[in-house]
């Protein structure tokens, strides 16, 4: 099989491309649900994102993300993959983020503490119970920058690391 050290500078090269893609596809204003929105709020998604490789056995595995230590890790795969409808309150989302988004936007109609409490608790109800589309930054962001590279790389990608492909860090690094 591969050895890591050979392909380090192409796997470097490719991974700064897809994390700079993901990066401008989470930028993009989207249409969803008929209204046009923006999905960066603070930026701290897109400083999070990064690649890694390492060596397992005779494998090279690559993956695209956010690292498993890191606190947006959670908030990374919501925003990739959604948030599937649920009626059970036990499994809204938080209403902390969802009241500091709301503040940062100035979405609250009243000045008062427990209004804006409650118009944020309704926020993580109605989100826990129609869900979220996902966006799918990172796996458009991967296809399309390796639609765009030389057909040698891709060749080889698909050869010697394509199989182990991995696009959660967290799943695969302990």
């Amino acid at each position: 099989m591969a050895k890591l050290e050979t392909y380090k500078p192409l796997l470097d090269e490719f991974g700064a491309k897809v994390i700079k893609r993901a990066q401008a596809n989470l930028r993009k204003k989207r249409e969803i649900r008929g209204r046009s929105v923006n999905r960066v709020f603070r930026g701290t998604l897109l400083n999070a994102l990064t690649w890694g490789y390492f060596k397992r056995g005779n494998q090279i595995l690559q993956w695209f993300g956010v690292k498993a230590n890191d606190p947006t890790r959670n908030y990374a795969d919501v925003i990739e993959k959604g948030r599937r409808p649920n009626s059970d309150p036990k499994t809204w989302p938080p209403v902390a983020p969802i009241y500091d988004w709301m503040q940062g936007k100035s979405l609250f109609k009243n000045e008062d503490e427990p209004s804006k409490l409650w118009e944020a608790a309704r926020m993580a109800k109605s989100i826990g119970k129609r869900g979220i589309v996902g966006v799918f930054y990172m796996r458009d962001a991967f296809q399309t920058e390796f639609r765009k590279s030389g057909k040698e790389f891709r060749t080889m990608y698909q050869k010697e690391i394509f199989k182990q492909l991995r696009l959660k860090a967290d799943k695969y690094i302990k």
